[in-house]
């Protein structure tokens, strides 16, 4: 697939899956069966061996957990099968999430994400947060009653 066919697949993710909510409607036409999944809080043998199991649940996890979030892509780039995306995200947090009780608070973050795409589907996801990690954020903000 061409880079603007892999750039296309991942808008829809963040759309349907991310601001959508609806990441189970999509996988299957986005996501290979055997994709691997490197990311903050998932264990490495755990995100090779049940990658997209464990994608799906996180995604969901996540936008249960923050049901107002919306997703913005402030950069994105494509080069052949290998996709760059920053994820600027902002929600409310509303459920439990990595651990930590629903805080009622809005917070904003940002992810990097690096994907390498197989015949236009996302095979290896790798998500690297930046500034303070959500869940410390989350921790923080639980502990001393103030804003993330």
């Amino acid at each position: 697939m061409s880079a603007e066919q892999n750039l296309e697949v991942f808008r829809r993710f963040v759309e349907v899956g991310l601001n959508g909510k609806d990441i189970m409607s999509i996988s299957a036409d986005i996501c290979t069966p055997d994709l691997v999944l490197e990311a903050p809080g998932i264990p490495m043998a755990k995100g090779r061996e049940q990658g997209l199991e464990v994608f799906n649940q996180s995604v969901k996890g996540f936008t249960d957990a923050f049901p107002d979030v919306q997703c913005t892509m402030p950069y994105l780039f494509a080069e052949g099968d290998t996709l760059a995306a920053d994820i600027a995200y902002h929600g409310t947090h509303e459920q439990d999430f990595a651990g930590v009780p629903a805080t009622h608070e809005h917070v904003k973050g940002g992810e990097l994400w690096f994907v390498e795409f197989e015949n236009g589907k996302m095979k290896l996801v790798r998500i690297c947060e930046y500034g303070t990690p959500l869940r410390s954020a989350l921790l923080a903000a639980q502990a001393h009653g103030q804003h993330p």
